[in-house]
This record gives structure tokens, C-alpha cells and sequence, in this order.
């Protein structure tokens, strides 16, 4: 494993729905637009669909009354980010973008457009028919993302008070689970600069399957190697190795640390060459009380 550059994303892309879960992820973008000296790109999507039946002089007049709205709607997101993010908003370069367009196509489509290089979506974290994003478009950006995406929910044991514009963002403590694929360079240097920017912990974990007990040994020396070669002695490290099923010994170990993010890989398909999420990074996405951020081969 060659020496890895640390992760600095330079355009930030926020999605939002004007939820207070949207809320808050636009204050971590700020934040971290902010932290790393980036642009932030504040997008709000939404498809309008012209009914069939329509005559063509009803729709060049709801044509009009759409276009009136969206200049409405781009308005309203300025005021939104404002009231979010406060006097932090005037120290941002920021653009606003309203688009007329599904949002998984919006996001995917204006993350390759501006370049961005980090997405921060919110999500309701519900259940069954009633789940918002995470079902409908915050698992999906994460499933086909090429960049990494950082998907926010508020915590079980809160350290953001969305109220207050002015309150701080302070991480902690990171889990940075690795499997020692190629994912898992991007996921344990992209965690380590995360770490290192938020004076925070960083908790690599190698979790191996009960039948292979055997390799816990040479795993946990593979570990030390690795952190060796992405500078973490800039840092705090705790590296952890357990037994058992993945997913459950991730949640397991959030729960414990009383973790702040959990940073997840995604894996390439074998067909298409593209991101996909394997089931691990699902699992944890689905039900961790914090926000996750999965990492794309070769961020």
C-alpha cells in the first residue's frame, strides 16, 4: 500500500428538502466547507410534471407560473441557508441551484457538472413506506455516487444544536471499519483527514468471520501497517480487531465509543465497474444512530 494524499474536498454539494434533518446537514456542510477552504452548492430538486390533458395554451401559462415558482423556490433556499448556517454563510462562496428534475438525477448530475467531490445529504432515518431519503434518495446517491457522500441524521446523543447557527461542530470519535479491499484505503485515509482536521479519535476496526478466528493475529498486524502508511501518528488511533458478524460488531462498537461518524466503503461491481453498496455498508447506513459516510473505490 503506497502512501496515500489526505482528503480535501474543494465543492461541497448539499442537498435539501427543507427538512430539519436537511437542517442539519447543511450545517455540517457549512461547517466543513468552511474547515476545508471549499465551495458550497446548495441544491434543492423537485420534479414538476405538466399533466397530459392540457391544452398547449394551458401549459405555456403553468410554464410561466413554474418558472415564476422556481425563482420563488431559489428565494426560499437562500432564506433556508441562511437561517441554518447564519453569519457562516457570508464567509462561504455559495451557490443556490433549484432544478425542475428528480432528485437522484439532480444530485448525480450537478455532483459531475460542478466538480464536487463531497455530498451531504440528510435523511428521516423512518421505516417501511414512510422512509424519505434513505429509501428513496439517500441510499441511492450513496449506491451510485463516485464521490464520497456523508449521510446525516441527528444523533441519539445530540453534539449539533440545529437551533443555534452559531453552535459548533465537534467529532470526536470516528469508526473506520476495514476489510483490507481497495475500498478500505480510501475509507481509512479519508478518515484519518477527517481526524486530524476535527482533532478527533479515529477507530479503525477489522472485524473476522467466527470460522476465521485463526487470522485475527495476522489482521491485527496488517492493521498497523496500514496506519503506518497513511501518517497516523497525526492523530489518535485506537484500532480494533473483533469476532463475529460485521455489521453487528460495527453498530456494536458506535454504541460503545459513543461514536460521531462512521465512515463506510463502497465496492466497485464486477460488471459495471461502478459503485455499489455491499450489504455491511447497507446494514450500518440503515440503522446507525449517527451520520455515515461512504467512500467510493479510489476517492
Amino acid at each position: 500500500m503506497a502512501e496515500e494524499k489526505a482528503y480535501n474536498p474543494s465543492t461541497v454539494l448539499c442537498a435539501v428538502d427543507f427538512s430539519e434533518e436537511s437542517r442539519l446537514a447543511l450545517k455540517y456542510a457549512g461547517i466543513g466547507a468552511k474547515l476545508y477552504g471549499a465551495k458550497l452548492i446548495v441544491l434543492h430538486a423537485q420534479r414538476f410534471e405538466l399533466p397530459a390533458y392540457f391544452t398547449p395554451d394551458q401549459i405555456e401559462t403553468l410554464r410561466k407560473q413554474l418558472d415564476s415558482a422556481r425563482a420563488g423556490a431559489e428565494d426560499f433556499l437562500r432564506h433556508y441557508s441562511r437561517s441554518a448556517l447564519g453569519p457562516l454563510v457570508d464567509s462561504l462562496p455559495t451557490t443556490y441551484k433549484v432544478v425542475d428534475q428528480h432528485p437522484v438525477d439532480a444530485i448525480l448530475e450537478t455532483t459531475s457538472s460542478e466538480g464536487a467531490n463531497l455530498v451531504v445529504l440528510g435523511t428521516h432515518g423512518r421505516g417501511g413506506a414512510t422512509r424519505l431519503w434513505l429509501g428513496s434518495v439517500a441510499e441511492n446517491i450513496a449506491t451510485h455516487s463516485e464521490v464520497p457522500v456523508f449521510v446525516v441524521r441527528q444523533k441519539q446523543h445530540e453534539f449539533i444544536d440545529v437551533a443555534n447557527p452559531e453552535s459548533p461542530l465537534r467529532l470526536r470519535t470516528i469508526i473506520a471499519p476495514v476489510d483490507f479491499s481497495e475500498t478500505s484505503r480510501a475509507v481509512l485515509r479519508v478518515s484519518v483527514s477527517i481526524a486530524e482536521r476535527f482533532e478527533a479519535k479515529v477507530v479503525p476496526v477489522c472485524v473476522v468471520r467466527g470460522d476465521a478466528a485463526d487470522n485475527l493475529r495476522n489482521s491485527e498486524a496488517v492493521l498497523h501497517e496500514w496506519l503506518g502508511q497513511v501518517h497516523a501518528s497525526r492523530c489518535i488511533v485506537e484500532s480494533v480487531t473483533r469476532v463475529g458478524h460485521a455489521a453487528e460488531q460495527i453498530l456494536s462498537l458506535i454504541n460503545e465509543t459513543k461514536a460521531d461518524l462512521a465512515v463506510l466503503g463502497a465496492e466497485n461491481s464486477r460488471s459495471t465497474g461502478r459503485p455499489l453498496l455491499g450489504r455491511t455498508t447497507k446494514l450500518v447506513l440503515r440503522q446507525a444512530p449517527v451520520p455515515v459516510l461512504v467512500v467510493p473505490p479510489g476517492a
